[in-house]
């Protein structure tokens, strides 16, 4: 082979792998698209062939609402402040309808669930009680109280229809492994047959919280990187649980989910069948017991 053919492959590639770090950046092809004024020398269904050879699994859709919708209730919460009350601070950007808000409300009261979501308990092969958290880098929202850097696991929304495995494999991908997955070097540490321990409902989304267990080659932090999380450490379970110091600022959800693992270890730990288990985000509990003036 050529120079000039290793050089137009070295290219090639250099280009799908730019492609590939955009999408996981901004979320979808079009998005790109318009943030580089449509400037990008392929056409939009040749991305997406690039995205498939890849592996990447696509994104979920825009939740950014519903990212939205979670905060202003938690706002609403710590607040105290009537929902209608509230939404007339919102700045014009918010653009999440009364009608909407006020269904959801409805949904968490009657303990209905409409979306899904796929969470990862990450820990080694040698310390089963510290788990893989991140801080969540995402815009923060000042009008929304929404806290910059919030401890997470890493979380992401899902397809009723996605297979499981392929709803965790986009969770790693998007906030777990990008730079491997940017490179095409994604590791295989997806269970062949993956099941939750245990299920969480955070607003009117039902979170799948499944265990992935990393081998010693994965355990070093070097390895892990993100659009959306950074700062990666692993942390005891008391320590989220306790919410001590400066480990307070949890993203929602996440204490819940290190009390359901801790439960599910000691199950484990008495040989005992273990059913996935059922939480509900404080937010859910609280939102649930105000009054209808909320």
């Amino acid at each position: 082979m050529s120079k000039g053919e290793l050089d137009s492959e070295e290219r090639e590639r250099d280009f799908n792998e730019f492609l590939v770090e955009e999408y996981l950046k901004h979320g979808s092809v079009d998005e790109v698209l318009r943030i580089h004024r449509y400037d990008i020398p392929i056409s939009y269904a040749g991305y997406q062939r690039v995205l498939d050879r890849w592996g990447i699994v696509k994104a979920a859709g825009p939740n950014s609402k519903l990212t939205e919708v979670i905060n202003f209730l938690t706002r609403m919460i710590e607040e105290e402040i009537p929902l209608e009350k509230l939404y007339k601070k919102m700045p014009s950007s918010f653009r999440v309808s009364t009608a909407t808000l006020y269904r959801i409300l409805s949904y968490i009261r009657e303990g209905i669930t409409r979306r899904v979501g796929t969470g990862l308990v990450i820990t080694s092969n040698g310390d089963r009680k510290r788990i893989l958290v991140g801080k969540d880098i995402s815009t923060p929202r000042l009008d929304l109280g929404k806290p910059y850097g919030s401890i997470s696991i890493p979380m992401g929304f899902s397809r009723k229809r996605d297979p499981r495995k392929d709803a965790i494999l986009r969770v790693l991908q998007q906030e777990v492994f990008t730079k491997l997955a940017v490179k095409n070097n994604m590791p295989n540490v997806v269970p062949d047959r993956p099941k939750p321990f245990m299920y969480l409902d955070i607003a009117d989304v039902r979170v799948e919280i499944f265990r992935i267990e990393l081998p010693s080659k994965l355990f070093s932090l070097r390895y892990f990187s993100s659009f959306k999380l950074r700062d990666y450490e692993y942390l005891p379970l008391g320590e989220i649980i306790a919410g001590d110091g400066a480990r307070v600022n949890l993203r929602v959800g996440v204490k819940e989910v290190a009390m359901g693992y801790q439960k599910y270890l000691g199950i484990s730990d008495r040989n005992l069948a273990v059913n996935p288990l059922f939480f509900k985000s404080e937010l859910n509990y609280q939102l649930a017991e105000t009054s209808s003036g909320y």
